[in-house]
């Protein structure tokens, strides 16, 4: 399973602004990660599952394993620093 899941709350300003950025970047640099939106008002035991207790969460499993885990303050730029080394490692 290689997936990105990203974490908000609908009343979270963060959160919403973050998704279209966040969920462009990782469709066109990453195809094959899988993306999956997930909000945490509605689904508190999916958030509780991952340990997720603040929005917005980003994670990022290989091979279903976590690998990396972003919250709360986080940038398209960030998540490109650390994310392409290991993607290009498992996927080239």
């Amino acid at each position: 399973m290689n997936k990105a899941y990203y974490f908000k709350s609908p009343n979270c300003v963060v959160c919403e602004s973050l998704l279209p950025k966040i969920e462009a970047h990782i469709k066109s640099q990453y195809p094959l990660l899988e993306w999956e939106v997930i909000e945490v008002d509605r689904y508190p035991d999916t958030a509780a599952q991952f340990h997720v207790f603040t929005a917005p969460t980003l994670l990022v499993f290989f091979e279903g394993k976590e690998y990396f885990r972003w919250v709360r303050n986080f940038s398209v730029g960030e998540i490109d620093h650390r994310l392409k080394r290991v993607y290009d490692l498992m996927f080239d």
